[in-house]
């Protein structure tokens, strides 16, 4: 445990917030600032008790709404920070998802959830960004990246089959894809053109993350080129929230929070 982590949390016996929703928005702020950092563990509830001098059913309830919340977890009896922060290495930085898993200190491993050919009409492959592909034909891939085996983020890719023969037939779906591609092609992304926006997620989508339907997401669509120019890969992805997006709420939900403070 962060040594000093007890002298950071702290409740105001003068506030009308009962304590253990104090305790609950006190450590859920200093972990979306990133004082308690992944991974950090958490006092015991009774050592929490004692140092705020409050019950430990208080303590109780306010580990049990953050783990609800999904900012904490238990594991072997010990509370732990499991909120991640993902927005530097997966949105500001062009990094490949596996590397940036890896970049947080997490172990990476990836699920594929569907791998197929598909058909796109020129409609389609315009808006992506497509424009010299001979048949439409892509391969698709839909895969979910687990980091420490949580859940971080799903990406969907096109990938022009014209630039990737066999690869419908030779790619087993948990590779990392730009090692597969430069070991099997030769080549490397030259450009990546990235866009993000907020969204939430949908019940299916929110399943596989672990979230709540509607929770604040990143959305990223992403168009890869090869050092030819050639578009090479559009990659569409649905992450975890990020703590940038934490204020996104419906305003009945501000005014009944700001109702009951």
């Amino acid at each position: 445990m962060q040594s000093n982590v007890l002298e950071l949390i702290n409740i105001d016996r003068r506030s009308t917030v009962n304590y253990s929703q104090q305790v609950k928005e006190n450590m859920k702020a200093l972990i979306l600032d990133r004082t308690l950092y992944y991974k950090t563990d958490l006092p015991t509830q009774d050592e929490l008790a004692a140092h705020l001098n409050v019950s430990v059913k208080v303590i109780n309830e306010a580990y049990e709404q953050l783990v609800q919340e999904r900012y904490i977890k238990i594991k072997n009896g010990t509370y732990r920070v499991s909120y991640i922060e993902l927005t530097n290495y997966f949105f500001d930085r062009n990094t490949a998802i596996y590397d940036a898993v890896i970049a947080l200190g997490l172990t990476p491993s990836i699920e594929c959830l569907s791998k197929k050919v598909v058909t796109l009409d020129s409609e389609t492959m315009e808006r992506m960004g497509f424009s010299d592909s001979p048949d439409g034909k892509f391969f698709y891939i839909n895969r979910l990246y687990y980091g420490d085996n949580q859940p971080i983020i799903i990406l969907e890719n096109y990938l022009p089959l014209h630039v990737f023969p066999g690869i419908e037939f030779n790619f087993k779906g948990h590779e990392p894809l730009n090692d597969y591609i430069f070991a099997h092609y030769g080549f490397k992304a030259a450009l990546s053109k990235r866009v993000t926006k907020a969204v939430n997620l949908s019940q299916k989508i929110a399943g596989l993350l672990n979230e709540r339907t509607n929770a604040a997401s990143i959305q990223s669509t992403n168009k890869i080129y090869d050092a030819k120019g050639r578009m090479i890969d559009y990659g569409r992805s649905f992450s975890i929230s990020s703590y940038y997006f934490q204020a996104l709420i419906t305003k009945a939900e501000r005014d009944k929070y700001t109702k009951e403070n």
